[in-house]
């Protein structure tokens, strides 16, 4: 328990679990682990109209609201303004398209003060999403960044690259990492339902998990494998939705149908556990906007080494050659090779995963996040 005051806490973010996505996941340990500090803490979350497998934790209260309008991952809901003023401060997870700029009118309208956690830029991937995000970034997101008391980023390294370094003083910046819950992601023996259920037997296991969104690079994951002619290695693909379709057909058109193997989105309360345990190794090759890699250290705490994209977020987190490696972005060849030395060298990867399993349970604990933002909003409401 929190030997200070208790705070009222709101959890502001677009998507949450069951939804798969490395944000909600993030959310959801941050509200646990400040609840368990004596906190009162309330998720608010879009209501994306689907069934909820798995009921809402006792330990906090999860607000499903209907937007005006659903679109993708965002929709306008302006019944955040009239629900913050019961909370002592909000804890607003960005971007959230629809629901920041309601926070930030909550803040001006009755002073509840936020901190603002960037996880990632916005890319446009058609030339009017691009038009218009060259609109809202200034006239709005500058000011949703800038009346934030705080801002978290995962790496100062990230933030500094990202394009909210102009709009945030240096001097407002937390850095407050992403953790993982060793109990559930930690070594054990690979699942042999997982290896029957996908042709797995006798192959070195690349892993690649996530939503299936362009940034998150699938498709020089595919472009690299196309150029692995040996038959033993296999990419077991956990995610879906987004661009899923067009990967599908890529995969078609290289004929790598039996090794490149799309098995759907599953959670941690599933067994998204056991396929860490079933993999080789996991690689991340993100093309841009990658904050952290959330999926690395749940990857790392199973005992299994990264390939990562030499991103600012991703980055930093993997020692290179000690428990990763890293790859050009965006290059499927410079991925290929770093792939073929892990596939060709079961010891190495060993060595690299127990090296990466001790270096998470040494520093990255949602516990320790937890007592970050607890004192980060402590200095807010004291000020």
């Amino acid at each position: 328990m929190n030997s200070g005051k208790q705070m009222r806490i709101a959890e502001v973010i677009a998507t949450f679990p069951p939804l798969h996505g490395g944000m909600g996941y993030v959310t959801y340990h941050n509200a646990l682990q400040l609840s368990r500090l004596g906190h009162h803490v309330e998720v608010f979350t879009l209501d994306h109209d689907r069934p909820l497998k798995f009921p809402d934790p006792p330990e906090f209260a999860v607000n499903r609201l209907k937007p005006l309008l659903l679109h993708g991952d965002g929709g306008p809901v302006p019944q955040l303004i009239r629900r913050l003023r019961e909370f002592d401060i909000v804890h607003l997870h960005y971007p959230f398209f629809g629901g920041a700029e309601y926070v930030y009118l909550a803040s001006l309208f009755s002073g509840t003060p936020y901190f603002l956690t960037y996880h990632m830029d916005v890319i446009g991937n058609t030339f009017l999403k691009r038009s218009v995000l060259a609109l809202y970034e200034p006239l709005l997101a500058g000011r949703i960044l800038r009346r934030a008391k705080l801002v978290g980023a995962v790496t100062h390294q990230h933030l500094q690259s990202s394009k909210a370094s102009p709009f945030v003083d240096p001097m407002r910046v937390v850095e407050i990492p992403n953790g993982v819950d060793t109990q559930l992601f930690c070594p054990g023996e690979k699942s042999q339902n997982i290896i029957d259920r996908h042709g797995l037997a006798g192959k070195t296991v690349v892993l690649f998990v996530g939503n299936l969104q362009p940034f998150k690079g699938l498709q020089v994951l595919i472009e690299a494998v196309a150029g692995i002619t040996d038959p033993n290695l296999a990419v077991v693909v956990v995610g879906g939705g987004y661009a899923e379709e067009q990967y599908r057909h890529q995969v078609m058109e290289k004929k790598l149908e039996h090794r490149i193997i799309f098995a759907g989105p599953h959670s941690p309360a599933g067994d998204l556990p056991d396929y860490y345990r079933t993999a080789d190794f996991l690689v991340l090759p993100s093309t841009h906007s990658e904050s952290f890699g959330l999926v690395v250290l749940e990857a790392f705490a199973s005992s299994k080494p990264a390939i990562v994209s030499d991103l600012p977020g991703p980055s930093a987190i993997v020692d290179n050659g000690k428990d990763g490696l890293l790859s050009k972005v965006g290059d499927p060849d410079s991925l290929r090779e770093q792939i073929l030395i892990l596939h060709r060298n079961r010891e190495l990867r060993e060595d690299m995963g127990r090296t990466a399993c001790k270096k998470v349970r040494e520093r990255y604990t949602w516990e320790a996040v937890a007592k970050t933002l607890e004192n980060s909003f402590s200095r807010i409401l004291s000020c």
